[in-house]
């Protein structure tokens, strides 16, 4: 997608049947784990918060920001949109800018429609979506799909690192970072590298839990002339 790799590498993950988040090779390219900055000893740790997110969160709706560093350091100007979804699988991220991209699923098929282009690649979730991040924010089987383990705390949030049990996986691990808040645990950060050694970091806020969204929400159709293209 053009110069829209600024946004290819979380939506890739996201779904979607982008060829965009291989694992990477090298230990020595791997970010470093966030540095601890000291916590309450008796803090959740960031595999049980995501765990309660998970499993307290029945849908969502949160804006975000990405940022993208590329293998040589440099920085891609930064992108922003909005994130919905509503357990098991159906989700839309939405690019809003720089450029306009929507990522839709309705927990069957995935959608993905660059504006630009006028054009929408559609690909079955079934193929796509197992083992990717959006499995992981979307979807229900956690335990079965990934493997958690605690990072130590780093600014001010708990961290946990997730590694698919896939080796088909398209990507290598996530890192999420979580704050515990009285009304449950709130979703602040998300990190992860792609196949061209790219990381992107996604920080969310205006976070929104157990939304009702109306019925539709998560279907999309073509807008008339626009290309069509159908994935198997």
């Amino acid at each position: 997608m053009i110069v829209r790799s600024k946004s290819a590498a979380f939506a890739a993950c996201l779904a979607l049947a982008l060829p965009c988040c291989q694992p990477f090779a090298a230990a020595a390219d791997v970010p470093a784990t966030p540095t601890a900055v000291g916590s309450a000893r008796n803090a959740p740790s960031g595999e049980a918060l995501l765990l309660q997110w998970v499993q307290s969160t029945r849908s969502a709706r949160t804006d975000f920001t990405q940022t993208v560093v590329d293998d040589k350091g440099k920085t891609s100007p930064p992108s922003a949109g909005h994130f919905e979804f509503e357990r098991p699988g159906k989700f839309r991220w939405i690019y809003t800018k720089p450029y306009r991209q929507d990522i839709i699923s309705d927990g069957r098929t995935i959608w993905t429609y660059d504006h630009d282009l006028d054009q929408v690649t559609v690909s079955p979730q079934s193929r796509a979506l197992s083992g990717t991040p959006a499995a992981l924010l979307a979807g229900e089987d956690v335990n079965r799909l990934f493997v958690l383990s605690a990072l130590p705390a780093a600014q001010g949030l708990a961290w946990v690192q997730a590694v698919p049990r896939g080796k088909d996986s398209s990507f290598d691990w996530v890192r999420i970072g979580l704050k515990a808040t009285p009304q449950g645990p709130e979703l602040v950060e998300m990190q992860l590298r792609d196949a061209f050694r790219r990381t992107s970091t996604i920080v969310f806020s205006d976070a929104h839990r157990n939304v009702a969204f109306p019925a539709g929400s998560f279907h999309f159709t073509a807008p008339q002339g626009a290309s069509v293209i159908q994935q198997p």
